[in-house]
């Protein structure tokens, strides 16, 4: 390995499993990264997760660290999403080995105000922050939860200013993009994934699928919106994703044809989007670009979803929109029954040249490397 391409990745979460969105794209640049000469040396903050050795296998050297999830951090003038991944012997570790670094979003960019950090900086932004918490708080139906997430993004939206210390944001859309060059360096770097080619079955399936993270409170109201439309048609719905509620789970057993795959496994949820006639993707949050629709679009059938869902993602040509609640009745009634052919396949392969891991992690290599 080259160490003259040593480079320090600081990740808000252990990224394997890759099975929700911010870790998938995490995993499957360190990947593409290790497979173009890239020395890896990953700094994890450990959430919810336990350490992995398949990592080892595109790192250098893994670090864990713990994440300081005290109520303390709450009240701190610095995000608590940032706060709680303040780490001391991370700083040692990166100060020691001068290696570009490059930070997986502000979650993890703490170390971005220690002067003593001489090398060249580089931030992932997976989404615009400041739109992400804002659009959470408003969605939000639980006061505690509304306060607590709207007070992040007045922090986040002070926070977001130590951008101006870093050498390089590598925004994950067109719209992020616009959105940081207007006062930073910004660069089009696109979402990493999972797929080389196009999987998806020709022929009809049989359900509608919804998938996603079943904790996020965007999913959360996109499954009870999707329950709600369901229960004016009679085509099979299959909710799948971890950890549902027991308000979510008790309101899909009201509804014979809708059912719930409660913490599905990456085999489970890979056969579910396969065999599906659609995937539908509504969502309330114009941020970054959803892996799950491009997942979709590399492994299923039809996909239909909302304006706010694909809106200036590159992937309009492959996706069929519905905004209106008898939009999304009548696309359900017109595709239920519509054979994906071949020639879908055809146009869908057009994705693989946009979205390609290998070139989006060059640009990365050009940039920091250059």
């Amino acid at each position: 390995m080259n160490s003259s391409k040593g480079l320090h990745i600081i990740s808000f979460n252990i990224p394997f499993p890759a099975n929700y969105g911010g870790v998938i794209d995490v995993f499957y640049k360190l990947k593409a990264l290790h497979k173009l000469g890239v020395n890896i040396h990953l700094h994890c903050f450990s959430y919810g997760r336990v350490e992995c050795k398949e990592l080892e296998k595109y790192c250098e050297k893994v670090y864990y660290y713990p994440r300081n999830m005290s109520w303390a951090n709450i009240f701190s003038r610095t995000p608590f999403i940032i706060k709680s991944r303040s780490n001391k012997l991370l700083t040692k570790r990166l100060k020691e080995l001068p290696f570009p670094i490059l930070y997986e979003g502000l979650h993890c960019s703490m170390s971005l105000e220690n002067k003593e950090l001489k090398q060249k900086k580089y931030i992932r932004a997976h989404n615009v922050e400041t739109h992400y918490y804002r659009q959470l708080a408003k969605n939000e139906s639980n006061l505690f939860s509304k306060l607590f997430l709207y007070s992040e993004y007045l922090k986040i939206r002070k926070y977001e200013k130590t951008l101006k210390k870093v050498d390089g944001i590598f925004s994950i859309s067109n719209d992020d993009k616009n959105h940081f060059s207007k006062s930073y360096n910004s660069h089009l770097i696109r979402a990493f994934h999972s797929n080389k080619c196009i999987t998806s079955k020709i022929g009809i399936g049989e359900y509608a699928l919804y998938h996603g993270n079943l904790t996020v409170s965007e999913n959360i109201n996109a499954a009870f919106f999707l329950v709600k439309l369901a229960a004016q048609s009679s085509y099979p719905l299959i909710i799948a994703g971890k950890k549902p509620s027991e308000k979510l789970i008790e309101e899909i057993k009201k509804h014979k044809h809708i059912q719930l795959c409660k913490n599905p496994t990456n085999e489970q949820m890979d056969k579910l989007i396969r065999n599906a006639q659609m995937v539908l993707l509504p969502t309330k949050q114009n941020t970054g670009i959803k892996l799950k629709l491009l997942e979709s679009l590399y492994k299923s059938r039809f996909c239909i979803v909302n304006n706010t869902m694909v809106n200036n993602t590159e992937l309009e040509p492959y996706c069929i929109e519905a905004n209106s609640n008898e939009d999304w009745l009548n696309s359900i009634e017109k595709y239920k029954s519509i054979d994906f052919s071949d020639e879908n396949i055809k146009h869908r392969k057009e994705i693989c040249s946009i979205f390609n891991n290998e070139k989006e992690a060059q640009k990365i290599i050009d940039i920091i490397f250059a």
